[in-house]
């Protein structure tokens, strides 16, 4: 039997608040890799206060390992994901960033209806795509808001079940030909969206999601 759901947590745990409760319940369980650094610290603590909203919680501390903002947080992201055992157990995956601020995020998670929205808005572009081939979110010109996301569990193992050697390698050479492309200092977004596209998924908003303190 599937599991309801999984919430994946990455990177520095900088202003985690309760507005992470309703998007969690007794059949959710939390997925979480941080760095180990003396701001973390006091977040890394508080976060175990919401153990008893969910059904089951883990998390990895680790040493930073790069001096890259966007490689740390990719590979974070990528690192909470390998926590899964089994992908496959759970129906659906939330991409949660605690720096979201905001008491409660519009959030309903309904992405059979923002599949079918999209697939009936631009017929036949999606004729041929299923909705566990998508990743659901806010997307500001065709770039993904990389902060909150959600998909079925197929969607994340083809975005991320890689291992980590190879991982590596595909996140460096991607960065470097959008270097190239964009130049240094390209927006992040931009990474998300070739990195998922490159592993043949496609990005489909989210109606219901209203993504706080967007710059």
């Amino acid at each position: 039997m599937l599991k309801n759901k999984a919430v994946i947590i990455s990177g520095l745990l900088y202003e985690l608040s309760d507005n992470i409760i309703p998007f969690l319940d007794k059949k959710t369980d939390v997925y979480i890799h941080t760095w180990n650094v003396k701001d973390n610290k006091r977040w890394i603590s508080k976060l175990n206060r919401y153990k008893k909203h969910c059904n089951d919680l883990k998390m990895v501390i680790e040493e930073p390992i790069f001096d890259t903002k966007l490689y740390s947080y990719i590979y974070s992201t990528w690192k909470s994901i390998s926590l899964i055992e089994d992908l496959d157990e759970y129906k659906t995956i939330v991409k949660f960033k605690p720096n979201l601020n905001a008491k409660k995020i519009p959030y309903k998670g309904d992405i059979d209806r923002y599949f079918q929205k999209a697939a009936i808005q631009g017929r036949p572009l999606l004729d041929k795509v299923t909705k566990e081939d998508c990743i659901f979110g806010s997307i500001y010109y065709k770039t993904l808001d990389e902060r909150l996301f959600t998909g079925y569990s197929q969607a994340f193992k083809k975005a991320f079940d890689l291992e980590e050697g190879d991982f590596k390698k595909q996140m460096l050479l991607l960065n470097k030909k959008l270097q190239l492309e964009y130049g240094n200092n390209y927006e992040g977004s931009i990474f998300w969206k070739e990195w998922f596209e490159n592993r043949g998924l496609f990005l489909i908003l989210d109606t219901d999601l209203t993504i706080p303190n967007n710059k």
